[in-house]
């Protein structure tokens, strides 16, 4: 699994994968030049008046591995830079070639790789012009996107969610139990960690029977189902249209929901 992303100068490629990182809650950072353009709150270190060998020896020897993509072009004095840069350091290099290859195929590919490298920090890079910046933008953020989920879910789908259950041996939920189902997919959202809502979000609906034992017993335990929390079961109730739902089923209303929401914000993408 991809714990930071490392990046340094202004590719798009770049910019994209860090992007990814802060939206999926991933750590990041790397380096650049005092000259570049770059959004502070990318966090890299600046440094004063360097060349574009110095930047790249030194985001490439931050990271166990890195990947460079190109658009369509034969080999750039900047691919190579990075090619030989990687194996002067001896880190693994991955060539992706954004005119050839897109789509779920490529995350696959590229999550394969991460998983034989064992990569938890990786650095991104690419051409700085290439042909169409903003679909190269797109392009590697998809592809980006559908790794980190494909790391994640390294247990496969049905993964019993063990992240949820250690974490209840430590800490107990802060405030009252949820009232409505609304809110409490929206505690899911915020409990949950990213591997758990991706693994939900990839289940297929047969497959939630897997969670009773994990994610029901939470909401059994916590929403206080079977003692005052009559709301929360009036609106499970509602919603399935069974007026004498019992608290159990309710936890499986309840988790079903959640799936749903997740399968709106978390499902592994596919990139056209």
């Amino acid at each position: 699994m991809i714990e930071k992303i490392i990046a340094n100068g202004l590719s798009s490629a770049a910019v994209a994968a860090l992007d990814v990182a802060i939206k999926l809650g991933v750590d990041y950072g790397g380096c650049c030049n005092t000259e570049d353009a770059v959004e502070d709150r990318y966090h890299l270190e600046r440094l004063s008046s360097v060349s574009d060998q110095t930047l790249i020896d030194k985001a490439v020897g931050m990271a166990q591995g890195s990947i460079f993509f190109v658009h369509g072009h034969a080999s750039s004095f900047e691919q190579e830079k990075n090619k030989k840069t990687a194996q002067k350091l001896n880190k693994p290099f991955l060539l992706i070639d954004l005119a050839q290859e897109h789509g779920f195929l490529t995350s696959q590919r590229l999550a394969t790789w991460i998983e034989e490298h064992q990569i938890r920090i990786l650095h991104v890079d690419g051409e700085k012009e290439p042909a169409n910046l903003a679909l190269s933008a797109e392009k590697v953020g998809g592809i980006l996107e559908a790794t980190f989920f494909l790391t994640m879910m390294e247990t496969g789908v049905t993964s019993p969610l063990p992240s949820i259950v250690q974490k209840e041996r430590f800490a107990q939920p802060v405030g009252p139990p949820p009232q409505s189902i609304q809110a409490a997919i929206e505690h899911f959202e915020q409990t949950l960690s990213l591997k758990d809502k991706a693994t939900i979000a990839n289940m297929a609906l047969e497959e939630l029977i897997s969670l009773h034992f994990t994610l029901g017993d939470y909401i059994n335990t916590h929403f206080n189902l079977f003692t005052t929390n009559t709301q929360l079961l009036d609106d499970c109730r509602k919603l399935a249209g069974q007026k004498a739902l019992g608290p159990k089923d309710a936890a499986a209303v309840i988790i079903k929901q959640v799936w749903q929401r997740l399968r709106d914000t978390c499902r592994i993408r596919i990139i056209k």
